[in-house]
């Protein structure tokens, strides 16, 4: 996990960040937005906003450590950024968020929270 970043950074930009420590994956938390607001920034072609945090996927734990030690408290874009390692919740992955009648992740990886429940009707 990456914290403390500029709200303006691109999930690109945080994988180039990490460049050295061969990176498979790189998220940025966005901000919740209801969807009508999504379709206005996409229809302007304006990105959204962060939330000052993200995840990179490196490809070991070796690399993982290594990361954390060079990058944590480096200097981006004038915010000194936290680097840890983040931990999976134990058996998150083998559930299938369609059979536990949840709302599989949207196309950025987050779920919105004021997006309505997957079994909501219209």
């Amino acid at each position: 996990m990456v914290a403390n970043l500029p709200y303006d950074l691109s999930e690109e930009k945080l994988k180039e960040l990490f460049a050295v420590y061969q990176p498979s994956a790189a998220k940025i938390a966005l901000r919740p937005i209801p969807r009508f607001m999504v379709q206005k920034l996409k229809a302007r072609n304006e990105p959204r906003k962060g939330r000052g945090f993200g995840f990179v996927s490196l490809a070991s734990e070796e690399l993982q450590q290594q990361a954390v030690a060079e990058m944590n408290g480096k200097e981006v874009d004038g915010r000194e950024i936290a680097v840890k390692v983040a931990i999976d919740s134990p058996g998150k992955e083998d559930i299938d968020p369609e059979a536990a009648g949840t709302q599989p992740l949207t196309e950025n990886g987050v779920v919105q929270a004021n997006d309505p429940p997957a079994n909501a009707t219209a």
